[in-house]
């Protein structure tokens, strides 16, 4: 009778999580294709390193907070190892427990030997307790030590309580199976249960029997009802995450969707509207997030007072998505206990995703630096979503911030965000000799010079630096001159895709025109820009950044340092989100900055790498007042200031600007220089003048 109850309980549980499955399943697959590049290899290799290694999630995160509080996300991302591998090894259990449902003789020793699954079983029986002990501490770590985003909420008491039950029910079931048996020491193979065997031991057989029973039947109808209740609750990555992680981005980060701007109507273009119009890759990455928080702990708008949580953006798209359902009483039932009768009611309601759900100010307050898909252990994309949003907003909903406005009419009359007349474009080489194309049209290297460093007064000292290594260096580059435009890349970051595409096509147009191959920049967005999107437009290029072209005429002896001229006490690097972050490129400022001679050497920054402090210019932030918060400069010249250094160095102009105001505004400038690589590059290099002075025989240049 046991077992056809049971079969019958197994079947409809299965059914249940069959029908919840498709209908989740359809609400992801609703979304537009997504066109991920076939490689079986390195998505298994992904799954066994991210999924099953836990790479990610063990990693050090930024946590801008107090050591307390870094301590305590700290040990929450090693503690989640031990959840996960004791529930994977639990599970294995698990599901002897329910093939013996239906097989009472069936034992996992007829799979695997007697001695190997003894092994195993003494395995799951201590991984009980590991994990046991380890849900206590997430109990005592949400209730007690609180750390920043990671509530106790009904639901995640709802799931640890569950998991806690299934350990012990497991326990239960083979301690009192084996008192029933009279084996007073425990079962063969279970150390644990043995003991707690022991320690009921006075328990009669009868007793135990039942107790065995009632634990077996408690742990298999919490596993069904656990499996069932999984999408409907934050532990749907459970179920998400490992395809999530599969079909992770294996290309370049950053990369937006090229828009069809030439479609007859703008639902065609391919801007996203509603749920549906983002990819069905986006839509699983909402159902993946582990709501570990740290995409929003590592937000440097959230932590300069901003309303952006980029985990937040991501729940709003996953209950945008629920709204969809057909909502029958299991829903309601659900929500009701996991958030409230009003939340539930509320849940009902359709509203907006874009500028409703996620408001306008949400939207505007990101830099687009990467941090939270840098931090991600499951590889959400926050920033892509963030600014497809934003293109709803500018392209359909005609909702620009005004500061925003007049940088478009820039862009639009004067080809640079600043709006300075086109004709000064190269007023900044005046009395420098600076080769055009037109000079030498079959130069090496075509010398990208940004907007940034065409018409910046600070950021054209820069530039003047750079040029003079590239001569020193024997470097043979033009620029484009007046032909030059703005890469896209503010146009782009803000929403104003059609604005983007026509300066970028510009400038695809004039560059293949000029048969050029090699481009160096200055600027990491218009390297991320030309390197990694005009290739959508026709625009195929080998693009460096000018740190790496630096670092490579430093290694080939074309460029040499004179040890004598020092550069002050100490020099920082502040990394650049779009070299960093998005391009990867860490190194190549370093290796130069540990060559310029200082008396102290180079310092790293407490927040440095892959877990830099934006400097809050990203994604049209360098061209909007920011009125929500302090400003996210402040916070890292105040970094800056604390450690101590009497140099910054940069190697991004928009870093420069926004750190010299910062520097500035904090009354410091006395205290403590913004320089560019390429400017301590240039004051410390020897010139040529000086090697041939240096040289034996060298002819006497004293007047």
């Amino acid at each position: 009778m046991k077992r056809v109850v049971f079969a019958a309980v197994l079947a409809l549980s299965l059914a249940m999580f069959a029908w919840t499955l498709r209908r989740f399943g359809r609400l992801v697959m609703g979304g537009r294709p997504a066109h991920l590049p076939i490689d079986p290899g390195e998505r298994i290799a992904s799954i066994l390193t991210y999924f099953f290694g836990q790479k990610k999630v063990v990693e050090e995160a930024s946590i801008p907070s107090a050591r307390a509080a870094r301590l305590v996300h700290a040990i929450g991302s090693k503690y989640h190892v031990l959840i996960f591998w004791g529930f994977i090894i639990i599970t294995l259990g698990t599901g002897e427990t329910l093939v013996q449902g239906l097989l009472p003789s069936f034992s996992l020793a007829v799979l695997l030997g007697d001695t190997a699954a003894r092994v195993l079983w003494a395995t799951m029986d201590v991984a009980n307790v590991l994990v046991l002990a380890t849900i206590a501490f997430a109990v005592f770590r949400r209730v007690v030590l609180k750390p920043r985003l990671i509530p106790m909420s009904r639901d995640a008491a709802a799931i640890l309580g569950a998991i806690a039950l299934l350990m012990l029910t497991h326990l239960g079931v083979h301690a009192f199976r084996a008192i029933a048996a009279g084996e007073t020491d425990g079962e063969p193979g279970f150390p644990v249960s043995g003991a707690i065997a022991a320690f009921f031991g006075g328990v009669p057989p009868e007793s135990a029997r039942l107790l065995s029973e009632v634990s077996w039947w408690a742990h298999v109808t919490l596993v069904l009802a656990f499996l069932n209740y999984l999408l409907y609750s934050k532990h749907s990555h459970i179920i998400a995450a490992l395809p999530n992680i599969y079909f992770r981005n294996l290309g370049q980060r950053g990369v937006l969707p090229k828009l069809n701007m030439e479609a007859d109507d703008m639902a065609a273009t391919g801007v996203v509207s509603e749920v549906k119009d983002f990819t069905w890759k986006s839509l699983l990455d909402s159902f993946a997030c582990t709501e570990c928080a740290r995409c929003t702990n590592s937000c440097p708008a959230y932590n300069t007072g901003k309303p952006l949580s980029p985990m937040q953006v991501v729940h709003d798209l996953r209950d945008d998505m629920k709204t969809r359902l057909h909502r029958g009483p299991l829903d309601r039932i659900l929500e009701t206990f996991q958030h409230g009768r009003e939340v539930a009611r509320a849940a009902e309601e359709v509203i907006p995703l874009i500028g409703g759900r996620t408001t306008e100010d949400v939207l505007w307050s990101c830099t687009t630096c990467g941090a939270c898909q840098q931090v991600c252990p499951v590889f959400i994309d926050q920033p892509e979503k963030i600014l497809q949003m934003r293109q709803n907003l500018v392209l359909v909903q005609e909702k620009v911030p005004p500061d925003l406005a007049r940088t478009f009419t820039n862009l639009e009359r004067n080809g640079n965000p600043w709006g300075i007349a086109a004709d000064k474009r190269m007023d900044w080489a005046e009395g420098h000799d600076v080769p055009t194309l037109d000079d030498r049209p079959d130069a090496e290297y075509l010398l990208w010079v940004g907007c940034a460093g065409a018409y910046d007064d600070r950021v054209k000292k820069q530039t003047v630096a750079l040029v003079e290594i590239l001569k020193e260096a024997g470097v043979d580059f033009a620029v484009l001159g007046l032909e030059e435009g703005c890469s896209g890349d503010p146009a782009r970051r803000s929403g104003n895709e059609m604005l983007y595409q026509m300066q970028a096509q510009q400038n695809v147009e004039t560059m293949n025109a000029r048969k050029v191959k090699k481009v160096v920049t200055a600027c990491p967005h218009c390297l991320h820009t030309i390197k990694n999107e005009y290739p959508q437009l026709g625009g195929d290029f080998e693009v460096r950044h000018h740190t790496q072209l630096l670092r490579e005429l430093m290694a080939a002896g074309k460029l040499q340092i004179d040890p004598d001229k020092s550069q002050g006490q100490s020099v920082a690097l502040h990394d650049p989100c779009y070299l960093g972050r998005w391009n990867g490129e860490y190194d190549a400022p370093r290796k130069l900055l540990d060559r310029v001679p200082t008396e102290a050497g180079r310092v790293e920054l407490p927040r440095n790498r892959e877990n830099g402090f934006c400097c809050g210019a990203g994604g049209g932030r360098m061209w909007m007042e920011e009125k929500i918060g302090s400003r996210v400069n402040h916070n890292r010249v105040d970094e800056v200031l604390a450690s101590g250094v009497d140099t910054v160095a940069t190697a991004c102009p928009f870093c420069t600007i926004m750190l010299t105001d910062g520097v500035n505004d904090r009354n410091a400038a006395d205290k403590v220089q913004v320089l560019n690589v390429s400017e301590l590059v240039a004051r410390s290099m020897k010139r040529k003048r000086e090697i041939e002075a240096a040289s034996p025989g060298a002819p006497s240049t004293s007047v």
